[in-house]
């Protein structure tokens, strides 16, 4: 092969893998986030997780990407490991999918083979979608385009890989090679996992070895170890979804790296005594001979894998949980929500303890999730951003059960103390599921100032150490009224509140004060801002919980109507000015950094 051919090769690989790209995001782009939305709540039994992993990675053309996927939703909490399992079973027969949209590259063998060749399959393809994406108006066509020319430059690249590889039919060292292949399955195997790996894709690497066989003599027997080989090599991207994963995201991601393993000893234990036997003659043939012939023994192969492995799961998990081990205190965190039973409800009185230690735990996750948020701010660790999610989708499972639950203990007829808990649960859930959003809010916030390398002015990083240290004392006060109970440290709350809504509208103005002085930048001054009204929300957040815990021993409070008794109170007014002086009285004047606490700086 000469350079030409080499450029063409390599340019066919890269316009194969950016079709299987574009057609993937096409249609998941007309699905929106369904697939997503089916993936986790359409996989309640082994049978439906494993047809739903059939469906989605036909639709997305990826069994990795769908693997990867489960793993998001086990490590969010959105998904069983156990459902996982069958759902990465499904996805290693969907993904087979496109191997058969690759056959059609074939149809130039057939009777109609002058109207249907890859030659005008593609451009065909390719201009309907081209013109779709361009002139259509609506969302759906637009993608309907994309999908098109996605699959049309899927035809383009196999027919360039195909006419780029003609020289090796003549080639003695290449025959020598795809010889060894047919003789060697180690060898052919391990090709394949190299392929697999470098392109991160199975889907990918069958379709690059359809457009190889087209033109070279390589032999069914050598495609069958080659295709297990490139199961397992498309397990790297999936591995890579470990990273950070919590243990049972781990143990989905093994999923799929196992299955494939097993799936490949399963075949081999079949297949090479029982073609010792009885010699499978057309295995011998090359692979050209017909055009279904690959997408017939990959996707034979993968639900022989299935049929084995798909009633034995139990044991597929039991082999990961070896793995990855099980640790009765991955779960101690929802140890509460496992608590509420429905037999309770009848018992309104036993129900409400249960729900308000549910509640209370939710307020130390919620809690600890903003301060970990706020960390961030001071010193990146991807680690705890991660963290950060993981928790944030914890909050939420409580707020959607614990939630549910106290609705369902509204029903029974409650006395009116016991109405007024019920109210204070609810209001206060609502409260701590918003200030694990903002604590995800400043995680990214964070993200974004490690990854561009923001670097703040002296008075900018004075007045968020100011902030954060204010914030940081309501949350304690906050988290302390809710779980104590204690009436005297709600009634502190909504002074400092005050103080904060003053502290961020006098940032905001000496921000803008930097940035007409050019000591700041306008990107500094959309993340200063962020970071500001992220903290302020968690600040009124933090009021409302005060309320909900002073309502629960005031039936007869009204919201709006407190804020503006307790505002003209003197216990309120010291309250305010004292935390005026704790903070206000600290900041700075513009340019001198004066009264900067020490060790601060090292925050930023």
């Amino acid at each position: 092969m000469d350079l030409v051919h080499v450029m063409s090769l390599l340019g066919g690989v890269a316009l194969f893998l950016f079709g299987m790209s574009a057609m993937g995001d096409g249609l998941k782009n007309l699905a929106g986030n369904k697939m997503e939305t089916y993936l986790w709540k359409l996989s309640s039994t082994p049978g439906k997780a494993f047809l739903l992993g059939i469906l989605v990675t036909a639709v997305i053309q990826s069994s990795s990407a769908t693997s990867v996927m489960a793993v998001s939703f086990v490590n969010a909490g959105m998904m069983g490991f156990s459902q996982s399992v069958c759902v990465v079973l499904g996805a290693n027969i969907g993904t087979t999918m496109t191997s058969w949209l690759l056959s059609l590259s074939g149809a130039n063998n057939s009777a109609v083979g002058s109207l249907f060749s890859t030659e005008v399959l593609f451009s065909a393809l390719i201009i309907v979608g081209v013109c779709m994406r361009l002139i259509g108006r609506k969302h759906t066509r637009k993608e309907i385009g994309m999908v098109l020319v996605g699959l049309g430059t899927l035809l383009l690249a196999m027919n360039m890989i195909s006419t780029s590889v003609d020289p090796l039919t003549e080639d003695p060292g290449f025959q020598s090679i795809l010889l060894r292949f047919d003789h060697n399955p180690a060898l052919s195997m391990l090709a394949g996992v190299l392929v697999a790996a470098v392109v991160q894709s199975c889907s990918a690497g069958v379709g690059i070895l359809q457009a190889v066989s087209l033109t070279c003599g390589i032999t069914y027997n050598a495609c069958l170890p080659m295709i297990l080989g490139m199961n397992i090599g498309a397990s790297v991207p999936v591995l890579f979804s470990m990273i950070g994963s919590s243990k049972n995201g781990k143990r989905s991601a093994l999923t799929y790296l196992y299955s494939n393993l097993i799936g490949m000893v399963i075949i081999c234990a079949l297949y090479y005594p029982l073609n010792a036997a009885f010699r499978f003659s057309f295995m011998a043939l090359p692979a050209n001979t017909m055009a279904i012939g690959i997408p017939i023994l990959n996707t034979a192969m993968r639900i022989v894998i299935a049929g084995v492995l798909l009633p034995c799961h139990k044991l597929l998990e039991k082999l990961i949980l070896l793995t990855v081990r099980y640790d009765p205190a991955e779960n101690a965190d929802e140890e509460e929500i496992d608590n509420l039973s429905d037999k309770l409800l009848n018992d309104p009185l036993i129900a409400l303890e249960g729900s308000r230690a549910a509640v209370e735990k939710m307020a130390s996750l919620a809690h600890a999730n903003v301060l970990r948020a706020m960390a961030l701010i001071r010193h990146f660790d991807r680690a705890e951003y991660l963290l950060v999610g993981e928790k944030e989708s914890l909050v939420d499972r409580y707020e959607d059960k614990v939630g549910n639950y106290v609705v369902k203990i509204g029903k029974n007829a409650l006395t009116e103390e016991q109405q007024a808990q019920v109210s204070c649960l609810l209001s206060a859930i609502g409260d701590f599921e918003r200030l694990s959003d903002h604590a995800v809010n400043l995680s990214e916030t964070a993200l974004e100032m490690h990854e561009k390398k923001i670097e703040f002015s002296g008075d900018a990083k004075h007045e968020i150490h100011l902030l954060l240290e204010a914030v940081t004392e309501i949350l304690e006060m906050a988290a302390r009224a809710f779980i104590d109970g204690d009436v005297s440290e709600a009634m502190e709350i909504d002074p400092l509140e005050e103080v904060i809504d003053e502290m961020c509208k006098r940032f905001r103005a000496n921000h803008i004060a930097r940035l007409q002085d050019s000591d700041c930048t306008i990107l500094m001054g959309f993340i200063f801002n962020d970071l500001l009204t992220n903290l302020e929300r968690v600040s009124d957040h933090c009021s409302n919980i005060a309320f909900s815990v002073l309502h629960n021993y005031n039936v007869d409070a009204e919201e709006h109507g407190y804020a503006e008794q307790t505002s003209a109170t003197p216990a309120f007014q010291r309250g305010t000015e004292h935390y005026r002086e704790k903070y206000l009285g600290r900041v700075a004047r513009p340019g001198t950094h004066e009264e900067l606490p020490e060790g601060s700086e090292s925050f930023f």
